[in-house]
């Protein structure tokens, strides 16, 4: 849903600054270009409604269990689903974080070492898991989010890792419940 607002604003965006372009043009002839800019975006904003509506309609099908998460809406469920195929491709949890890029990796040379986030696997997947970590800061009413954030901190990590582990843990939340779903059972609590 964010996404969609974001493609909502872009396109006002997009009409004021068409309308600006089109007041330095001669009166008739901005007359005419913004009538046909104009029906262009009503079109535009018609489909994009329709795709919204036929997108959230298959998600409810395919995937309810996705919606369910908080942070998560009909284009990111989508997008999952989109990305993952079929769950039962990974064997672990732990593959499955791996694959979408949020998978702790052992770095360091010599003495030094430290553990980072991969930066491989699916860069979709991966902008889904940021997408719900920021939604759940800005939004959590348990404050669950904000506490794990704080207490990662408090470890010594910088916001920045303290983010990163936190997709670690959505995308194990995000494999259970696609688990949960393929085989047909409810839903097991967080660990």
């Amino acid at each position: 849903m964010q996404e969609l607002s974001r493609t909502r604003d872009k396109l006002a965006q997009q009409r004021k600054a068409n309308q600006m372009m089109l007041e330095v043009l001669p009166e008739t002839t901005a007359v005419s270009l913004s009538t046909v800019l104009q029906a262009v975006l009503t079109s535009l904003e018609a489909a994009l409604k329709e795709l919204e509506h036929a997108m959230a309609t298959l998600v409810a099908q395919v995937a309810p269990t996705l919606l369910t998460l908080q942070g998560i809406g009909v284009l990111l469920a989508g997008t999952v689903l989109a990305e993952v195929g079929d769950i039962k491709r990974f064997e672990t949890v732990n593959h499955f974080a791996s694959d979408c890029g949020a998978a702790p990796v052992e770095r360091g040379s010599g003495k030094n070492t430290r553990w980072c986030v991969s930066v491989g696997g699916h860069r979709q997947l991966n902008r889904v898991l940021h997408l719900m970590a920021l939604t759940r800061l800005r939004c959590d009413e348990r404050e669950r989010t904000k506490t794990f954030v704080t207490k990662k901190e408090q470890e010594g990590k910088t916001k920045r890792a303290a983010l990163r582990a936190l997709k670690t843990y959505l995308a194990r939340e995000l494999y259970r419940t696609s688990q949960a779903r393929h085989l047909g059972g409810p839903i097991p609590a967080p660990s």
